[in-house]
């Protein structure tokens, strides 16, 4: 019977578990919180759970070599000490997380070893991944090329749980969500390199209208123009990544990065309120009115809607901070987790959204919509973990089963990855739907 290893027992971790297990796998996991990792062997005999502080290497490097592969759901930053140990112990390994430059930089020593480091393999990155290079390489087998390549991807509650003024909920960790708003990003458009700093984010925002769904807004992913390669896309005009959210997010993520909210940076918090740490952030008088003063501040009106939601959440309240230091990224994030939090029985959406244009020698010119509309499952499994953690399973299964031989640091943009996963992916209800049309004014075949 082949061991797996998993890291990390989060939102996301439940369908994968359960996965491997029903696929006759023993698995291991290991949590910082045992009662965690319990929970999600659910007493099974294949199962087994342990505590672990994942900065124990000793402790981490025996359990990797005790298992035949090691799925890491840790934070990214752990993923390149997992993939050292795997890799001195010969061990396959798999990330649900972009490929960071730490990480591609074990390629060559993954290789030598014989190793497969399997990642991007969720959702976002991951399912993305997959139905695009489907299409991306159905174009070229008709002798066609794409030229325009727009891709959205967002994780919402479902219409009937929006119900804060947010119009978000977390089903992945807040912190994450928090984070990525610090990124910069950069797309290729009309031909024209796009580079956006973290500070302008948010600005950076368009409406994406999803037929039967509504409208979006959308802000761009990262580093868009890197993916040119990893889908060999060279020479296409356009190539953008984008994340949804609900009307309204970026106006309020804006002005909370302007006002100071997504530092990382600690502050001496004993004794202090969140009243205290806002009024030190918008330099307000105690005498002040602290709506007012942060609206000043921010140079917005004290009735918008950034200014209403920081009063919903509490960031105005005399409620203590709860920690000795603490930044105001994490002290806000607190807050949000509790407010934006799922209530029993609500669901959870994942919107994937693909907008390829093709050209062809005859002189056709295609619009390819690729869709994919999936609920989490009531008192059951969150679409985020199971789009995020089924294919990850998929991908181990695939590579115990000898289906992925290939070795080093690997992206499922392959057809002898892409094309399996996606197969037992729509056998677990999760699908994308296509449609093609040909451009207007355009001749048809």
């Amino acid at each position: 019977m082949k061991r797996v290893l998993v890291l990390g027992a989060g939102l996301v971790a439940k369908p994968l578990v359960r996965y491997l297990l029903e696929k006759g796998y023993q698995v291991t996991m290991a949590s910082r919180t045992v009662s965690k990792a319990e929970a999600m062997i659910a007493g099974h005999p294949d199962g087994k759970a342990l505590a672990l502080n994942v900065q124990d290497e000793t402790v981490l490097a025996q359990l990797i070599k005790d298992c035949d592969l090691t799925v890491s759901l840790l934070p990214y930053t752990f993923h390149p000490v997992v993939a050292k140990h795997c890799i001195a112990n010969r061990k396959h390994m798999v990330t649900t997380s972009y490929v960071s430059a730490a990480m591609q930089e074990q390629n060559g020593a993954a290789q030598e070893a014989g190793v497969t480091i399997l990642n991007e393999v969720g959702v976002d990155p991951g399912i993305d991944h997959m139905s695009a290079m489907r299409i991306i390489d159905s174009v070229r087998t008709r002798g066609g090329r794409i030229v325009s390549f727009r891709s959205y991807c967002g994780g919402l509650p479902a219409p009937e749980a929006n119900d804060n003024p947010f119009g978000y909920k977390f089903s992945w960790a807040p912190r994450g969500v928090l984070l990525a708003g610090r990124n910069s990003a950069m797309y290729l458009m009309d031909g024209r390199k796009v580079e956006i700093p973290s500070h302008r984010l948010f600005r950076d925002m368009h409406i994406l209208s999803v037929p039967g769904q509504g409208d979006y807004e959308a802000y761009p992913n990262r580093d868009s123009i890197s993916y040119i390669d990893v889908y060999g896309l060279q020479g296409i005009q356009t190539m953008y990544r984008g994340t949804l959210r609900n009307m309204g997010w970026c106006d309020c993520l804006y002005n909370f990065g302007k006002l100071g909210l997504l530092a990382l940076d600690e502050i001496d918090a004993r004794g202090k309120t969140y009243a205290d740490m806002l009024r030190n952030l918008a330099g307000a008088s105690e005498s002040e009115d602290l709506a007012a003063a942060t609206a000043r501040k921010l140079g917005i009106p004290k009735e918008s809607y950034p200014i209403r939601n920081l009063e919903w959440l509490g960031m105005f309240s005399s409620r203590k901070l709860g920690a000795e230091r603490i930044s105001p990224l994490d002290a806000m994030g607190d807050l949000m987790y509790e407010k934006l939090a799922f209530r029993p029985g609500e669901r959870d959406m994942i919107v994937l959204f693909h907008d390829f244009r093709a050209e062809f020698p005859d002189g056709r010119k295609e619009r390819i919509v690729s869709e994919l509309i999936d609920y989490g499952i009531p008192h059951g499994d969150s679409s985020m973990s199971r789009t995020v953690s089924l294919p990850a399973a998929i991908g181990v299964d695939m590579i115990l089963t000898g289906r992925i031989n290939a070795t080093g640091v690997l992206r499922p943009v392959t057809p002898n990855i892409y094309n399996p996963v996606l197969d037992e992916l729509a056998h677990l209800n999760i699908s994308c739907k296509e449609r093609t049309e040909n451009i207007p004014g355009v001749r048809a075949a």
